[in-house]
């Protein structure tokens, strides 16, 4: 019988797999694994920052016309400059203020708002202005947008005023009718009592529940209207209408009066 098994005739040990495989530090290996994924990620940068440049490419001409909404309101501004390396693109608006933008979504939205613009105050929306003879209550009539131009009626006598889309005064006056305290302090109110008309003014406000002080002319008198009661409404509207009215028949008495005597 032949014994088929090898021999190792010189009584070394046996080989195993694990005697003749290379032992590679745990240390060494995790560098080997660092610098190849940190050789693949500047590759993949170097890549990136190739194509970003090939891609970089000036979209938009000098001189576009941009629209943007910052705090205080809407700004007209223009593509001044850019930048190929950076890819930004340099915008000066009209306060003489200038700010850098990447080719991005928001530049886009900007130019489509210069291109198409929205109304952005509705028709109608009440307005309060101060003027030297007190508040005077108004509303937005019409709007061109291709002016970005808002043109306000005042009540009473009739006068219009325009106001260009993102003016800080438009704001303003828009500000001064937002809900909920939506008439300022020293409004107008007119309002008939047994012995006639008086005129009063909105002297006070309270927030918690939403009312109005009014104090008029005739003995100091002061009343209270929630903001929704329609009378009080109808007193503010009754400047404009019955007490305008009645000034203007005074002054026509007046001029009677002094017609006569000459």
């Amino acid at each position: 019988v032949i014994n088929t098994t090898t021999q190792n005739n010189y009584n070394y040990p046996s080989p195993s797999y694990s005697t003749i495989m290379v032992n590679i530090p745990s240390t060494c290996l995790a560098s080997a694994i660092f610098f190849t994924i940190a050789s693949s990620m500047i590759e993949s940068v170097e890549s990136s920052s190739l194509l970003r440049r090939q891609l970089c490419e000036q979209r938009y001409e000098e001189k576009t016309a941009v629209f943007k909404r910052f705090d205080n309101g809407w700004y007209w501004g223009k593509i001044v400059n850019f930048d190929s390396k950076s890819c930004k693109y340099m915008i000066l608006y009209e306060d003489n203020y200038a700010f850098e933008y990447e080719d991005g979504d928001e530049l886009d939205e900007m130019i489509a708002e210069a291109v198409n613009p929205e109304q952005l105050v509705p028709l109608d929306t009440m307005v309060y202005n101060l003027y030297e003879d007190g508040w005077w209550q108004g509303y937005v009539e019409s709007y061109d947008p291709e002016e970005r131009l808002y043109t306000v009626r005042y009540n009473g006598d009739g006068e219009t005023e325009e106001y260009v889309e993102g003016d800080e005064e438009f704001y303003e006056i828009l500000d001064n009718a937002v809900p909920p305290q939506i008439y300022p302090l020293g409004v107008s109110a007119y309002k008939e009592f047994g012995e006639g008309w008086s005129l009063g003014w909105i002297t006070e406000y309270n927030e918690e529940d939403n009312t109005y002080e009014v104090t008029f002319e005739v003995d100091d008198h002061s009343e209270e209207y929630p903001a929704d009661d329609p009378e009080l409404e109808e007193i503010i509207d009754a400047v404009y209408t019955v007490g305008m009215v009645n000034e203007q028949a005074e002054m026509e008495d007046e001029v009677s009066e002094d017609e006569s005597a000459n």
